[in-house]
């Protein structure tokens, strides 16, 4: 249906009335185009966010199995050797944790993790010197204590817990190693070759056990079987401990946080100059021949493939490095090496995202700066930098959150084992590095190894999202609006 409608001009004579018919409403109309094309993105939103939920309740699920889970360990205990091999130079106070020593003999060494005994503490070796040794103290239920000069530091061995004797299948008396009774407390479980027994009673180095625990198969056991222990993994040891070994019952993820930081972190050394220094000269220097050629160009870094960018490290920065800088000292697999190529990696993603946050900046704001005698350089520095300060924030977080997450690179030219180091030229592994290495080895489903690796997993999820927040919430804040 149409209606006519009379409009009068304002200010115009009263003559000057005309009528308009009103046409068909146009929005309304049917368009199966528009209707299949907004069918079609929902759907994909759809998809996209039960995806997520879907990874996320998947990476949730199996971390709470990690935790809930408990790794069986051999039951050992530290033994001094007969001679120390090492004195304290200077005397320590109770909280010290580095140790000054000279060695007693030459060709003397201490190994990384080895237990040692100074007076009557046990410690453990964290970090091992030339002259000096970081530790942790009071191991094994042992007090910490000041020590003077001179204090002998003994290496320590340690020995398995094994049945002294043949244990029977009718059984129920287990004979452990000499010394080694103290082990074991009433009420706690062990396992013996596949057996779990759960134990009654202990009486010098003899345990009386409950066989067949948890459905397990009774068996005989001959004498030197190794006994192990339950090692349930909590979250305080999880992200306070500084060891990883999943054979050992050694669940701690700081090696592979400081890795993922340290190579995160030079690769923001390396992309923010110049990933901004070409925002800048693409937005405010070049001129548009030269800038529509070269931004192109620059994003081409972003489409190569990331294991090419793993051989580039190991076989031209790694030797590069090692000739030019550090010798021999500089490992084949350096975290070094690794951060500089991932630098290289994500600088097209922040010249990108810092140059449209430049271009955003209104015209008026430069030709007003050039008014009142402001050169082109004070201009991008004093005026528009800041007004992108919002835009450019955003994109340096979000380029970290993407070296964060980078996997082949590191898994190549950074390491494949964890290491608790600062220490560039050493090799590590990050956490997407240790994913991508251990779900391509040979470990069981639903093992402590296999749960650990969605624990990591997590992890690395959750340090993302926090940097994806912090970068909206940078946004939010510094946002100029014009």
């Amino acid at each position: 249906m149409q209606r006519s409608r009379s409009y009068e001009l304002p200010g115009a004579p009263s003559l000057a009335v005309f009528e308009v018919e009103d046409g068909p409403d146009l929005s309304r109309r049917f368009r199966p185009g528009e209707a299949l094309i907004r069918a079609v993105l929902m759907a994909c939103g759809i998809v996209s966010i039960f995806t997520t939920v879907g990874i996320v309740l998947v990476l949730a699920g199996n971390t709470v199995a990690f935790f809930q889970a408990r790794a069986w360990v051999l039951a050992r205990q530290p033994v001094a050797a007969s001679e120390p091999l090492a004195q304290l130079t200077t005397a320590i106070e109770d909280h010290t944790i580095s140790l000054p020593f000279v060695y007693l003999a030459d060709g003397s060494q201490f190994n990384n993790q080895q237990y040692l005994l100074v007076g009557s503490e046990i410690m453990r070796i964290t970090k091992r010197g030339t002259s000096t040794i970081e530790v942790t103290r009071g191991m094994k239920g042992t007090q910490p204590a000041a020590y003077p000069a001179g204090t002998a530091i003994t290496p320590m061995t340690e020995d398995l817990a094994k049945a002294a004797e043949a244990l029977p299948s009718d059984d129920t008396s287990l004979r452990v190693s000499t010394g080694f009774g103290h082990l074991f407390t009433p009420g706690e479980e062990i396992e013996v070759d596949a057996e779990i027994m759960r134990v009654s009673a202990v009486e010098g180095d003899t345990l009386t056990v409950e066989r067949g625990v948890q459905g397990t198969v009774v068996n005989n056991h001959t004498a030197g079987a190794n006994i192990a222990i339950p090692d349930p993994v909590t979250f305080g040891e999880f992200i306070s401990n500084t060891l990883w070994q999943p054979q050992s019952g050694e669940f701690g993820i700081l090696p592979l946080i400081t890795a993922t930081l340290l190579i995160s972190g030079v690769a923001l050394a390396v992309a923010i100059p110049l990933g901004l220094g070409a925002a800048v000269y693409l937005s405010e220097y070049a001129r548009p021949g030269v800038r529509n050629a070269l931004k192109p160009t620059l994003e081409v870094l972003a489409g190569i493939p990331t294991v090419v960018y793993g051989f580039f490290a190991l076989t031209f920065v790694t030797p590069t490095l090692r000739n030019l800088l550090f010798g021999a000292s500089l490992n084949s697999l350096n975290m070094l090496a690794a951060g500089i190529t991932v630098g290289v990696l994500i600088t097209p993603l922040i010249s990108s995202m810092c140059e449209d946050a430049i271009s955003a900046v209104p015209r008026s704001l430069r030709e007003a700066s050039y008014a009142v005698g402001a050169t082109r350089l004070e201009t991008t520095v004093k005026v528009v930098l800041p007004a992108a300060v919002s835009g450019i924030s955003a994109g340096i977080i979000l380029a970290m959150s993407r070296a964060v997450g980078e996997t082949m690179v590191v898994l190549l030219a950074a390491g494949a084992g964890p290491n608790f180091t600062f220490d560039l030229r050493q090799s590590a592994e990050t956490m997407a590095g240790h994913i991508a290495r251990i779900s391509t080895g040979d470990i069981s489903y639903g093992s402590l190894d296999y749960t650990s690796i969605f624990a990591v997993g997590m992890t690395l999820f959750v340090s993302t999202l926090a940097l994806n927040i912090v970068s909206d919430l940078i946004s939010r804040r510094l946002r100029e609006r014009y």
